[in-house]
């Protein structure tokens, strides 16, 4: 089942070059929490597979990749609402 009447332009990137890895749209990530935070939720997420939806860059020039989890049964719903989880690039890890 697909949501109807949503946005089919979702704002952001979906290919960027950060510190000279290339992420893109529909790349698989590894969840890599430990560096900067450690509350209850980077513990449950930490290690788990994630797939990038689209790239962010704020005002401040700060970028946020958002990523839907792979093992979540509410992936596609996710997805088609927008609903992601952001992350900085130092806290994923490109999988090849």
């Amino acid at each position: 089942m697909r949501a109807t009447g949503l946005r089919e332009d979702t704002p952001g990137e979906v290919v960027k070059m950060i510190d000279g890895i290339l992420y893109s749209k529909g790349d698989k990530v590894k969840l890599d929490l430990g560096k900067r935070r450690s509350d209850t939720s980077d513990i449950f997420l930490n290690g788990r597979i994630a797939t990038i939806e689209v790239i962010h860059t704020d005002y401040d020039d700060v970028i946020h990749i958002a990523v839907t989890m792979d093992d979540d049964p509410g992936q596609d719903l996710q997805r088609e609402l927008g609903m992601y989880l952001y992350f900085s690039p130092e806290e994923v890890e490109l999988i090849k």
